[in-house]
């Protein structure tokens, strides 16, 4: 793995924790099979592991002897995936949790209300009709592009992950905004401030639209299973425990997880949870508990 992309992995575990800080509290959750359910679950509050710089995440281990573990109920983890909506022109939406729009649709323009919180839009192209999205007095322009658009009590933000967006405040200049910058425009405030981010910052920006995993006392065997299938084939390499080690097979783990962060979990049980990740072979990664 390269360096920019070790650092994206560090990043997006590094949300996973704030997200966990921010939410957590009990909840038992007892699932019959692993499956995507598009609902918000928490789990009992924990104490987030921190490891080695940036690498804390919202999950944490536990240890039963083989005679409880059998008492265990099933399968104990949810998919949640992020609000994925296609707009009347076939252009896409992912709302955050707790954002709202409104969609106005005709033959000159295509024009989405922003009502609350933040969205991501990746949009068709289309030279007859303007893409504009609307938030607090805020208009931003776009022809065949993707954008993130979020506002609150600071102003309206704005970050461009492809090509490029007009920002046009009500009260003072529009602004080209490229992919890789983002734009603010402050609540008060005569100007609109841009800056370019660096691969970490959009890697953290662009986490919350990632699906997460939400394990409760889950088998290690079982997290993995679900890790693997979310990661499919496209060149990623299976990731299994060692099937005779029995510590391997008593840990349970709770907590969230990026589906698709397989690298950051990797480092996370290496350097909190006393595994070591066997990288050696061509197929397959194989965990073993360090000896």
């Amino acid at each position: 793995m390269s360096a920019p992309d070790r650092d994206s992995s560090n990043v997006r575990a590094t949300e996973d924790a704030l997200r966990w800080l921010r939410g957590a509290r009990a909840e038992t959750v007892l699932v019959a099979q692993v499956k995507r359910v598009v609902r918000a679950r928490r789990l009992r509050r924990a104490a987030v592991l921190a490891g080695a710089a940036a690498l804390a995440m919202g999950l944490w281990a536990s240890f039963r002897p083989a005679s409880e573990v059998r008492r265990l109920a099933g399968p104990t983890a949810i998919v949640t995936e992020p609000n994925r909506r296609i707009l009347p022109d076939g252009s896409v939406v992912v709302l955050r949790e707790g954002a709202d729009i409104a969609t106005e649709f005709s033959a000159t323009v295509r024009r989405i209300a922003l009502r609350h919180g933040e969205a991501h839009f990746e949009v068709v192209k289309d030279a007859a009709r303007p893409f504009v999205v609307s938030a607090k007095g805020v208009d931003v322009r776009a022809v065949g592009t993707a954008f993130t658009v979020g506002w609150g009590g600071a102003g309206v933000e704005v970050l461009v992950t492809h090509g490029r967006v007009a920002v046009e405040p009500a009260t003072h200049a529009a602004a080209l905004v490229d992919a890789g910058q983002r734009a603010r425009v402050p609540s008060t405030g005569t100007t609109t401030e841009i800056r370019v981010l660096s691969a970490a910052e959009l890697a953290q920006a662009a986490a919350w639209r990632a699906p997460q995993i939400e394990f409760s006392q889950t088998p290690l065997a079982e997290a993995l299973e679900l890790i693997n299938a979310r990661l499919g084939s496209a060149g990623h390499r299976r990731i299994s425990a060692d099937p005779a080690d029995e510590r391997l097979r008593a840990m349970r783990l709770s907590g969230f997880l990026a589906a698709d962060n397989a690298e950051g979990f990797l480092l996370l049980l290496e350097t909190n949870f006393g595994v070591q990740a066997d990288r050696s072979g061509p197929a397959a990664i194989v965990l073993r508990a360090k000896r």
